[in-house]
Formats: structure tokens, sequence, C-alpha cells
């Protein structure tokens, strides 16, 4: 390497500086460019389909379990017991945002639209337990007990009117022998 290229170098590092420079003061000068946002007090406003923190209505879920299915990390964990009305009632439905890498599947996948996205992305903790997100506020195992007692009376129920039509059954066979004699006296000639 010779002087001519050490000096082209040289004169190379100091002309693109100087365009780095250029812009970097560009930017730093410019009174309409804001690049520096004071953030408690101001926000980015968030784009539309911004993947935010889960929500979950649990007044539309079914309890399919799709989004637990497809969640990648197991971030979702749900507990539901067959009702007296034969449909999924949901017991327990938990959410770790800690864990959520916000891919949007479980949003995608649910039949009835009831997971969604928010715009939220503030949750600073200093526990991983304030992460979970609990939709439901009762205790799952006093949902399962109320959901068993409705069950067991949907099954009396069910039952006492069983009994109820077995027994108008037996009275009307009852009945239809006692009437067929009769009928058979009165249609022969005497």
């Amino acid at each position: 390497m010779g002087l001519k290229a050490y000096l082209n170098d040289i004169v190379e590092a100091v002309v693109t500086t100087a365009k780095g420079m250029r812009i970097t003061a560009r930017y730093g000068v410019d009174p309409k460019e804001e690049v520096t946002l004071q953030y408690p007090e101001e926000r980015w406003e968030l784009p539309e389909r911004y993947r935010g923190f889960l929500h979950n209505d649990i007044l539309k879920c079914t309890a399919c379990t799709m989004c637990v299915k497809v969640c990648p990390v197991d971030c979702i964990s749900l507990e539901s017991v067959r009702g007296a009305d034969k449909k999924m009632v949901l017991a327990s439905y938990d959410i770790n945002i800690g864990r959520c890498m916000f891919c949007g599947l479980c949003v995608e996948v649910c039949p009835v639209k009831s997971l969604t996205h928010t715009s939220g992305y503030e949750k600073a903790s200093a526990d991983r337990g304030e992460l979970i997100l609990h939709f439901i506020h009762e205790d799952a195992a006093e949902v399962k007990a109320r959901v068993a007692r409705q069950v067991a009376e949907a099954a009396a129920k069910a039952a006492e009117a069983a009994k109820a039509a077995d027994a108008a059954k037996a009275a009307d066979a009852a009945k239809a022998p006692a009437a067929a004699p009769q009928a058979a006296k009165e249609g022969k000639p005497e």
C-alpha cells in the first residue's frame, strides 16, 4: 500500500463522514422534524391494526379451545364444563401476557371473534403474577359446582317429566283395554 492509496482512504473517510454529518445536522436543526416524543405526556398514534394486549369477551366465548390449541407459546389457559343445556361453560380463562408474543394466531382462529387485540401496551410490573390476565373473576371450583348443581336440577326435572309421561301412558293404556270390550259389545248384533 502506497502513499497515494493511504491518502485516498483518508479523503474517502472525510467525505463519507461529511455526508453523514450533513444528514445528522439537517435532522437536528430542522424544527419541522420531530424525533423525540415526551413519552408519558405524549403518546404515539398507534396503527389501526396494532396487536396489543389480548382481550376475550367471555359473554361471546364458546369455550371451543381453538385459541389454546393454536397458541405456539401456551400462554392461554382455559377450563370449561358442560352445562345443563349441553353447551360449554367457561370456568376460567387466563392469558399470560408475559409469555405472549402477540402473533395474532389465536385471534385469527377464534370462530366467534370473542378474542381480540387491544391497543394497550403498558403493563410494567415487578411481579410476574401481575402479567396474568384473568377474565373470569369467580373461582373455577365455584363455577364448576354451580354448573353441576344446574345440571343436577335439569336432570331431576327431566326425570320428573319422564315419570309423569310414563304415568300418563299407563293411564291411557289402562283406559284403552276397558273401552275396547265395550266397543266390541256395541258393535255385535244381538
